[in-house]
């Protein structure tokens, strides 16, 4: 593969058929009417940030963890998730190119945006290693050794621990002693870590239960910098959003504040109070209200995902002043952001597919064609269980090949000034190959804007009658300025 040609037109790498109705799957029960088909968000942060709001973390410990690359997830502050806007956005994801589906073309979450929101640093070592199977007793001493504490037998289940327990011992001494050494500083760091990590970056649908196979990995303090978290925490994101797409799906876990802060920062139709343009993730925690926005209405997002226009869509947030502006540790990563790679996460595998979404990055888009890895449509469904004393690292050799070779995979396009033209092959395309309405138009919510009275469908019929002469004005061969001119007229109406 050869970054250079990824902008070569390619006839139909999907099935518009197929495509049609995956895309549809879950959004039936919408159709229907069924508004308990809101997915639940499964976390465990709670906790954590009524700990570090009560006992802020001392200085000491902090400087530890800016130093593995995970700072920005504190620095964020705990998030709001609206499970309605999250389910919206689903409906629209598709497994195969791991993009969300709009009106306006393809858009997702990169390597981009979890670095520059959350400061995860992309470039580094892939998030993987080999898992033996350990006996309680054993991970009693490696948390001992590691966290500075041993958790009793119960407080484990199938190689994970109970948040209660870690956030118990944190209570415990939640302040660290003026004496402490620089030991004890690193246990206490770890523990937070590794709650970040594991509750919070690489959340899955236990809710109360941390995977203990990343503990090891933070042993050497020094080393924990050295790994690609902010890939890590895509690569299950997109594990999860794959999941939850299927209508047999009731629940959805991952990383999902920078799913929403993007929808928040670049959907205007949905959120029309202007928001900070802020390179950093605690800026929407700092001014985000829902005054004006409607809260858990599935419905009111749906159909404003349909309806959403060109204009509506924010495709380059991040200007170059913006990315400047940035600490270094928010763009270590920049020349490798639109890298078409696989990225992992121990057993999940799945694929970065910048090339879908140039604009993104203020670049031309132009039909991508196919990434040579096998797409297998229940491929969440595999995952560690009954995998014991699996090395993950030699079970995805050939796929590491790409990370590790990550520069020479790197898209380029030409810039692009200003937004695309209805004709642009691109979005000819695009519009053959998928499916615009998800939600169902004759089901509108019953409430105030949705249902036009007796002189509201009067003026609807003077508007259809202006349209329509004016289309008949134009005749048969209308110039482009013409054309461009009615379009936005009919946009507008």
């Amino acid at each position: 593969m050869v970054a250079n040609n990824a902008y070569q037109l390619d006839p139909d790498p999907i099935d518009p058929c197929v495509l049609t109705e995956q895309l549809t799957h879950r959004s039936r029960d919408i159709w229907i009417g069924n508004d308990n088909m809101i997915l639940n968000t499964r976390k465990c942060d709670g906790k954590f940030w009524d700990l570090v709001n009560e006992h802020p973390i001392h200085p000491r410990v902090l400087d530890v963890i800016k130093l593995s690359r995970i700072y920005g997830v504190y620095r964020s502050y705990r998030p709001v998730i609206d499970r309605s806007l999250i389910t919206a956005l689903v409906e629209r994801w598709r497994p195969e190119t791991h993009t969300f589906h709009f009106r306006t073309g393809e858009a997702t979450i990169t390597l981009q945006d979890v670095e520059i929101l959350y400061g995860l640093i992309v470039k580094g070592n892939p998030v993987v290693g080999y898992e033996p199977q350990r006996s309680v007793v054993n991970w009693q001493n490696i948390c001992q050794r590691l966290l500075g504490f041993t958790p009793h037998p119960q407080d484990f289940k199938h190689s994970s621990i109970k948040v209660s327990a870690l956030n118990a011992h944190l209570r415990l001494q939640p302040r660290l002693p003026d004496w402490a050494t620089q030991d004890m500083v690193n246990e206490k760091a770890r523990c937070y870590m590794f709650w970040m990590i594991a509750g919070l970056m690489l959340a899955d649908t236990s809710g109360g239960l941390l995977k203990l196979m990343y503990l090891p990995m933070l042993e050497d303090i020094t080393a924990v910098g050295s790994y690609s978290w902010g890939s890590a925490t895509l690569a299950y994101l997109y594990r999860f959003l794959c999941k939850a797409s299927q209508s047999t799906q009731n629940e959805i876990a991952g990383f999902l504040p920078p799913l929403q802060i993007v929808a928040q920062r670049d959907t205007r139709n949905i959120f029309p109070v202007g928001l900070p343009r802020g390179p950093h993730a605690a800026r929407w925690f700092a001014h985000f209200s829902w005054t004006d926005t409607i809260k858990h209405v599935l419905r009111v997002f749906t159909d404003a995902l349909d309806s959403m226009i060109e204009d509506q869509f924010i495709w380059e947030p991040y200007s170059s002043d913006i990315i400047e502006s940035l600490p270094e540790y928010c763009r270590f990563g920049r020349d490798i952001w639109r890298a078409r790679v696989p990225i992992f996460c121990w057993d999940v595998v799945e694929v970065h597919l910048p090339d879908r979404v140039m604009r993104q990055f203020g670049l031309v888009q132009a039909i991508p064609f196919p990434f040579p890895f096998p797409f297998d449509a229940t491929h969440f469904h595999h995952d560690r269980r009954r995998r014991p004393n699996t090395n993950w690292e030699l079970e995805h050799a050939q796929w590491l090949h790409f990370w590790n070779h990550i520069d020479q995979y790197v898209c380029n396009a030409p810039i692009l000034h200003g937004s695309l033209r209805y004709d642009d092959p691109y979005l000819i395309w695009f519009r053959r190959i998928t499916c615009f309405i998800i939600g169902n138009p004759i089901s509108s919510p019953q409430q105030q804007g949705y249902v036009p009275n007796a002189t509201a469908y009067e003026t609807m019929a003077r508007h259809i009658h202006l349209m329509v002469n004016k289309a008949i004005s134009l005749g048969d061969n209308p110039s482009m300025e013409e054309f461009y001119g009615f379009r936005a007229m009919v946009r507008d109406e």
